[in-house]
């Protein structure tokens, strides 16, 4: 059974639908609280727990606090038999999320990655790594990305969800993420983050030929690129607010999908739609009671 490492920012999630945001010209108001329970816990779970249901074998390795959301976020890890050697308990805090969902689909996010941030992998985290097959990224602290890279080995496999943060990804860094990933994952609007970061170069230059790029496209489905070949895979719309952790889980799927079948990136991607609708129906149809 491959052994999967998955890195990056724990989170405890606070989603709202809000009226149109007002920034510093006015108060914006909350409708309604999405996250269920509130608050919810987000950050790497999802890529955890999607990784785990596939059947391998996962190592979190995160930052929590000192806190009761830190226990619970360790807990559930364990709870679903995802390795938690990997989760740094030192912190003061467990890092925070704000999500404010307005009617006219803007996001605004607010970040608090608790204290102290972290400025390298411990120990044991390391030796996580290196016992690892695969190594998923996510968004993290960039000190601790640049790090990864330089554990890598090249019988190891990398994959990277992108997230649109210039400060966890200059431009350097995302040039040697693409280059040596084995998988990557993005939305529209993070390939423009990317094709900014490469430009004049394209990402097709960028990345390794024989690496699946995906590109989430919302209620348009996903397209994929693979050794020169590509294709799209549609899917039904889902009239869902609280769209958060829909990319994880796609990338969740499509990663163990490679794992197993790494010539097959149409089923990859058809695994990555599958499960991020599947995220967004079961909040669309969430009742009282049900975590989604």
């Amino acid at each position: 059974m491959p052994r999967v490492a998955v890195i990056g920012y724990a989170s405890v999630d606070h989603a709202m639908e809000t009226d149109p945001f007002l920034a510093a010209t006015g108060t914006t108001l909350v409708r309604r609280r999405l996250s269920h329970p509130w608050p919810h816990l987000g950050g790497i779970t999802y890529a955890a727990e999607g990784l785990t249901e596939a059947g391998h074998d996962v190592r979190a390795v995160t930052w929590v606090g000192q806190d009761a959301f830190g226990t619970a976020y360790t807990d559930r890890l364990a709870a679903w038999g995802v390795d938690v050697s990997g989760v740094d308990q030192s912190g003061d805090r467990t890092p925070s999320n704000y999500l404010f969902y307005a009617p006219d689909e803007q996001v605004v996010t607010v970040y608090d990655p608790g204290e102290p941030v972290p400025q390298s992998l411990t120990e044991t985290q390391r030796t996580v790594i290196a016992e690892s097959d695969w190594v998923c990224l996510l968004v993290g602290p960039r000190p601790v990305t640049v790090e990864i890279l330089d554990l890598l080995r090249p019988d190891q496999h990398l994959a990277w969800t992108v997230k649109d943060d210039p400060d966890a990804y200059p431009g350097g860094l995302v040039h040697r993420l693409l280059s040596t990933a084995s998988v990557l994952t993005f939305s529209t609007r993070e390939r423009l983050f990317l094709e900014r970061a490469v430009a004049p170069r394209t990402l097709r230059d960028r990345t390794r030929a024989e690496a699946l790029r995906a590109e989430t496209q919302g209620s348009a489905g996903a397209q994929f690129w693979h050794n020169g070949n590509s294709g799209a895979v549609g899917t039904t719309a889902v009239d869902a607010v609280d769209t958060t952790g829909a990319g994880d889980v796609f990338f969740a799927a499509a990663v163990a999908s490679m794992i197993e079948a790494p010539a097959d990136p149409r089923r990859a991607t058809e695994a990555g739609v599958a499960a991020a609708t599947a995220l967004l129906r079961c909040r669309k149809d969430s009742t009282e009671g049900k975590v989604c």
